[in-house]
């Protein structure tokens, strides 16, 4: 993220900073963080890689494949694909990687970079592991749904205790291709779901 864009967001928060200190933060957060946007840059040249149908690495080895046009696949060997990945001329006149999304009937160019293919690669791994901690749990309970990182399930009450503690073992269960994965869950249980 560039500091115009730092500066919109916080803007958007009533937070109000001059472009000076935008760029000032942003270079500390990089510095500090080195390794993030070394995967942003790497996600980059994935997706360059995508365009012109090669592989390329991205991420830890063994968990994410870049597949050229047919995209990235995850651990459970689903993809993220960018539909027709090109470069086009952004409103800056500089060259932006774009795909199409379809809103309607529309059909839109999305712009694309590193840092938006990290986000969308992180949240594709989160449902993974949700995916998983939650069949898990139906093999027990009744699993009603799911709001992001969170599971409701139905239990009878005289065991709400047991069920508790099984879900909360269940939710830091890691996957087994990310072993040291920091996962720690807690929850809380009520007659409904606004109650907890």
């Amino acid at each position: 993220m560039g500091p115009n864009k730092f500066q919109q967001q916080l803007k958007n928060f009533g937070v109000e900073l001059d472009l000076r200190e935008c760029e000032r933060i942003i270079k500390v957060y990089r510095k500090t963080y080195k390794k993030i946007p070394e995967l942003w840059y790497q996600a980059g040249d994935a997706l360059e890689a995508m365009m012109r149908n090669r592989t390329a690495p991205l991420g830890l080895k063994g968990v994410l494949n870049v597949m050229g046009t047919q995209g990235i696949e995850m651990p459970n060997k689903l993809r993220i694909q960018y539909a027709n990945l090109r470069k086009q001329k952004g409103e800056d006149g500089k060259d932006e990687l774009v795909y199409d999304t379809r809103r309607g009937r529309a059909v839109i160019p999305n712009r694309i970079y590193g840092g938006k293919v990290i986000e969308n690669v992180c949240q594709a791994l989160a449902r993974i592991v949700i995916g998983e901690q939650l069949l898990r749990i139906a093999k027990k309970y009744k699993v009603v749904m799911t709001v992001h990182d969170a599971i409701g399930c139905i239990a009878p009450e005289a065991e709400a205790d047991e069920a508790m503690r099984f879900v909360e073992e269940s939710m830091k269960v890691r996957p087994t291709w990310a072993l040291d994965l920091p996962l720690d869950c807690e929850g809380g249980y009520a007659k409904s779901y606004g109650e907890c």
